[in-house]
């Protein structure tokens, strides 16, 4: 039985977390994983952030597909070639984005093991409650009928109504107390892991996150001063193929590293804009057009993309639970997408003309 569940955290564990906290226990650990998670953004994810956006470059372009994919992995590690060399990435960059998304995914998993368990409650409970499943009906049969007989025949069970005819008034009182504790869980409608991320998106207030507005007044593209722009730059060198005796990004730090990266992305609502504009996910495309494998500074390009292809993968993964925990099921409290409008530009030649209809040019 040891054995069995040695050696790993899962299911089983958090289960039995569940079980021996309750709601109140949990509510401790999840108070204590925020604290953890505040200091970690404002502290030192704050620190190195400040100093790669600094030796990030000022403007980083998307090269044309004219390139070929050798020619645009080339001029993205003369780009980030600060960024790759960076001594502390592995040491201590990456441990702190593994604690952070660490403590995000064993908040999810607290939560799924919390609703497992409730559900079963519920649905044991259910007979003792008078919430009895539908009846089937062949062809002629009256379902009213079959339900109250099946109502009848589980009456005995209804341990509220019953302690309320047979008991005392402190025993109906107790009773119809612990059938409203019986119903009201938090898998009825409320989750714990939409609180955590929305108390984290407070932590990333700071300018520092967001960077400056756009000059064209719409977005950044090729500007390095946003988070996702960073993040894209890190992935660049998660990205990088190892050696034979090398360990990789994802067996020294697991996925909690792409865990932080993508859930700061999201909670900053930046996700858009770092699918479009990623550093990787560009090689990529190009690489789908031209199918070259070449050896580019040291760095073999086909073994680079099945690597990007595998995160792209993953964060699409991330992307789509945290989005489904962000966008609340509430219809009187749904987000509202602002859209904004923007005049198509004008050529300098045509810009003292004054349009006219075809209709009018008669």
């Amino acid at each position: 039985y040891n054995n069995h569940y040695a050696s790993f955290l899962g299911p089983p564990h958090l289960r039995s977390i569940v079980r021996i906290l309750g709601y109140q226990g949990i509510a401790v650990v999840m108070q204590e994983l925020l604290e953890i998670i505040h200091s970690l953004i404002q502290g030192n994810i704050h620190q190195f952030t400040q100093t790669l956006l600094s030796a990030m470059p000022k403007h980083c372009k998307l090269p044309r597909y004219d390139y070929g994919s050798p020619g645009v992995l080339g001029y993205y590690h003369a780009q980030l070639n600060d960024i790759v060399q960076y001594p502390d990435a592995r040491t201590e960059l990456f441990h702190n984005f593994r604690e952070l998304g660490n403590a995000l995914l064993f908040c999810l998993l607290v939560e799924q093991s919390l609703t497992q368990e409730e559900v079963c409650d519920l649905l044991q409970a259910a007979p003792f409650q008078n919430i009895l499943p539908r009846p089937y009906c062949k062809e002629g049969e009256k379902p009213e009928t079959k339900q109250k007989r099946l109502e009848a025949k589980y009456a005995p069970l209804q341990i509220v109504a019953n302690i309320e005819r047979l008991g005392t008034a402190k025993q109906a009182m107790i009773a119809r107390e612990g059938d409203l504790l019986t119903r009201e869980r938090l898998c009825c409608g409320l989750s714990i892991f939409e609180v955590i991320l929305t108390r984290i998106q407070t932590f990333l207030e700071e300018p520092i996150w967001h960077g400056s507005p756009p000059a064209n007044g719409v977005m950044n593209v090729d500007e390095c001063t946003e988070f996702h722009r960073l993040w894209s730059a890190l992935q660049f060198v998660m990205c990088i193929p190892v050696g034979t005796n090398n360990f990789t990004v994802e067996q020294l730090f697991g996925e909690g590293l792409n865990w932080a990266g993508c859930c700061m992305i999201v909670l900053l609502a930046q996700q858009r804009r770092f699918e479009a504009l990623d550093f990787c996910y560009h090689i990529l495309r190009v690489q789908k057009v031209d199918g070259k494998d070449e050896v580019i500074k040291g760095i073999a390009l086909k073994r680079m993309c099945d690597r990007i292809r595998r995160f792209q993968v993953l964060n699409s993964q991330i992307f789509a639970v945290l989005n489904k925990y962000l966008k609340t099921s509430d219809p009187d409290n749904l987000p509202v997408e602002h859209v904004r409008c923007f005049q198509p530009p004008i050529h300098q030649s045509l810009a003292n003309q004054t349009y006219q209809r075809p209709d009018h040019l008669r």
